[in-house]
């Protein structure tokens, strides 16, 4: 076993429970130690083959300056997240986090905290997306909203549907949509409605500002309609999706790519086959290459 240490990685920030540490923020000493396995790059002598310190201090840099937490236990554990995310050679990571000017009155060095986590405790959930576009460029807008998704690091793109023509539901007089589902791996300290949060961003990002009606047309419009381990009945989010098991355009794209899903105790292909949708929603030649969104 290999390890890969950043040790005594200085950087200012702004956590803590009390008010004057969040306003005037103070000095963190990090330490990082990352194990690897020996058969990643055992006899390479490529830098690429294990992983680049210069990278796992932008990985800190980053997590330290994203937000302001009240418990340094916690950044701990969302510094340990992105690195796992981020290196796929990382095994078990230790963080070390010291606060060198702590608000006390006693003489000390400094205070702070230090986690073991392995990969396996981050091993993400699966949380399966709708996207439909009917405004513009509809293939373009799917295929910058996927990709804005995919940037998200603490998700990995596992899979994607064809891309479907799909009739609108309820409101007819609008043009057709273009509708995919995809399948994302989603780190578990992902909170959903902060992921919400970070859609909704997408869509405002994409054009999404001045489309009020429901169900009119929209540039682009994403929903979560199923996250593995997780339900969820409140006025802002609701999963799984209640309304899922309703829409052809959801529903055929999500049996493309997860044809033993099951939707209230049946297998989604013969669930489908027994609703006798009336919409029409066919499957077109061209649609989003991997390629295409990385």
């Amino acid at each position: 076993m290999y390890s890969v240490i950043v040790q005594d990685l200085q950087l200012y920030g702004y956590h803590g429970v009390n008010l004057e540490e969040k306003k005037n923020g103070q000095p963190f000493l990090f330490d990082i130690k990352i194990e690897i396995g020996d058969k990643d790059f055992l006899n390479d002598d490529n830098i690429g083959a294990t992983l680049n310190y210069s990278e796992v201090v932008d990985t800190v840099k980053e997590v330290n300056s994203s937000k302001k937490f009240d418990l340094v236990e916690t950044l701990a554990q969302a510094i340990a997240s992105s690195i796992f995310a981020r290196f796929t050679l990382a095994e078990k990571v230790r963080v070390s986090i010291k606060k060198t000017k702590p608000p006390i009155k006693e003489k000390l060095s400094g205070v702070g905290v230090a986690c073991i986590l392995e990969r396996r405790f981050f091993e993400p959930s699966s949380c399966f997306l709708s996207l439909g576009s009917n405004v513009g460029d509809r293939m373009s807008n799917l295929q910058n909203a996927v990709k804005s998704i995919a940037a998200n690091r603490g998700v990995s793109l596992e899979k994607m549907s064809s891309v479907y023509s799909s009739e609108p539901m309820h409101v007819k007089e609008q043009e057709d949509f273009l509708n995919m589902v995809i399948l994302l791996g989603v780190s578990k300290y992902i909170n959903p409605f902060e992921f919400l949060g970070f859609l909704k961003s997408i869509e405002h990002k994409l054009g999404r500002t001045g489309y009020k009606k429901r169900y009119g047309p929209r540039p682009i419009d994403i929903d979560i309609i199923y996250w593995e381990g997780i339900q969820i009945k409140s006025h802002f989010l609701t999963l799984p999706h209640p309304r899922f098991t309703k829409r052809n355009f959801v529903l055929k794209p999500l049996s493309e790519i997860k044809p033993d899903f099951t939707v209230k105790g049946k297998n989604i292909n013969d669930y489908i086959r027994e609703k006798e949708f009336s919409e029409k929603v066919e499957k077109l030649d061209k649609g989003l290459q991997i390629f295409d969104i990385y």
